[in-house]
């Protein structure tokens, strides 16, 4: 019963596609394109004799057409395929922009506009920081220390006693001498007294004993200062590497004094920049410690030989450091100003964005922001110079840059008109609030 309903179905269905492949067989433009052929056939057959060539030649020309027509087919479906996709192309495009347009508002920016005008002439390198005074100090005799009467790491003076050793020999040593001393310079007095009746060479010999007495209690002296270490001049301790109770040889290290207040950076130009440099110039340096701190300071000196390997000679410069906020030993970015240019781009530091190596500003035009890759050059007061990328007179985005899609990015410029000039206030007002309103949306 299912099998001859099926035929049925089958019968029909190719009943219907006889109808439809006869109603297209006799449809006027299948028609006129089988007269079409079969004239050109006839017309080409009329030159050709094909039926009056021989074996060989009709099998070229058969082949011959073959190939014709494969590179004809071969061309439409190239050509086909490329007109599609393009098509697709635009027809998708187009879509996505409509789309983007619709979904994609108007984002309020500050912007500002890009004028020539003066920044410092640099020398960018990289320096060391290190101390103005720097001393290790180390014990200049045998002995136990009895005393440390500072704190690691505490300021001190000049003069401070930092490290005491025990001086009970040097004391009694001392004491020995003065009483020898007071002896020596009695005798040496009484035979002054009694030059006219003494030997002169009695006399000689009291006072070479009372010089002897005398150098003997300097020598004490000397001996008993040496077993107190006292700061050699103003400035920070550092951590004490021994003990009270701790016995000692002579010449082991104890502490480092520093004074950092003024610190010194040392760092190397090129010599072909020699005769840009002079004691006094201004100095920048920045630490990776206090990005966003600049401490400024002068040149001190320049070596006097330069270096055959590098090429570059040496400079020192000093930085005042009344906080001790910089430390010996760290490197920092140095940049010496030789000079000022006065015809240089320079925009806001907070329109330059970095993505890895490459640095860019977002330009306006036309009410729609665009990213340009700019290549910079020195910075100063929160100013950038801009070398190449964008041309003076461009509108560049400060604030805002964040809500922005991509390029072509609808934009609102509260702080400026169109030509660069500043907004009356009320009208900024007026833009910041329907901004508000168009977020809140």
């Amino acid at each position: 019963m299912y099998l001859k309903k099926i035929q049925d179905i089958l019968k029909k269905a190719i009943n219907h596609l006889n109808k439809g492949w006869d109603a297209f067989i006799n449809l006027s433009v299948v028609k006129k394109i089988k007269h079409s052929a079969i004239k050109a056939f006839h017309f080409i057959d009329r030159y050709i004799k094909f039926d009056k060539q021989p074996t060989k030649t009709k099998a070229g020309i058969v082949f011959a057409g073959v190939a014709v027509g494969l590179i004809i087919l071969w061309v439409i479906a190239r050509l086909g395929g490329l007109i599609v996709y393009n098509a697709c192309v635009v027809v998708v495009d187009s879509g996505v922009k409509s789309r983007f347009m619709k979904r994609t508002k108007a984002s309020a920016i500050e912007a500002a506009k890009v004028v020539p005008g003066s920044i410092s002439r640099r020398i960018q390198t990289v320096g060391q920081l290190r101390p103005n005074n720097i001393v290790t100090l180390k014990s200049e005799v045998n002995g136990r220390i009895t005393e440390i009467p500072v704190k690691e790491g505490s300021e001190v003076k000049k003069g401070d006693l930092l490290i005491q050793f025990d001086n009970a020999d040097a004391v009694a040593e001392l004491k020995d001498a003065e009483a020898t001393l007071a002896l020596k310079e009695a005798d040496f007095k009484r035979m002054e007294a009694l030059k006219n009746v003494v030997a002169t060479n009695k006399i000689d010999e009291a006072r070479a004993g009372f010089a002897i007495a005398e150098a003997k209690v300097a020598t004490a002296k000397a001996r008993l200062e040496k077993t107190q270490i006292r700061a050699p001049f103003d400035g920070v301790i550092g951590l004490i590497e021994q003990s009270p109770g701790t016995y000692v040889q002579a010449g082991t290290e104890l502490a480092t004094v520093v004074e950092n207040n003024p610190m010194k950076v040392d760092f190397k130009i090129p010599e072909r920049n020699l005769h840009e440099v002079g004691v006094g110039q201004a100095i920048d340096i920045r630490l990776d410690g206090f990005p966003d701190q600049i401490f400024t300071g002068t040149v001190e000196a320049i070596d006097s030989k330069v270096d055959t390997k590098s090429h570059s000679i040496a400079v020192r410069g000093t930085i005042p450091n009344p906080k001790h906020l910089l430390r010996g030993g760290v490197f920092a970015n140095v940049s010496l100003i030789v000079g000022e240019k006065g015809d240089a781009l320079l925009v806001p530091e907070s329109a330059l964005e970095r993505e890895g190596d490459i640095e860019y500003v977002w330009v306006v035009k036309r009410g729609k922001a665009s990213r340009k890759r700019v290549l910079v050059g020195s910075k100063e007061n929160n100013k950038v110079e801009i070398i190449t990328g964008i041309e003076p007179g461009s509108i560049v985005v400060t604030a805002g840059q964040t809500r922005f899609a991509g390029d072509g990015h609808p934009v609102k410029i509260l702080n400026l008109n169109e030509d660069g000039t500043e907004k009356p206030e009320a009208e900024k007002k007026k833009i910041e609030d329907v901004s508000d309103e168009d977020d809140d949306e």
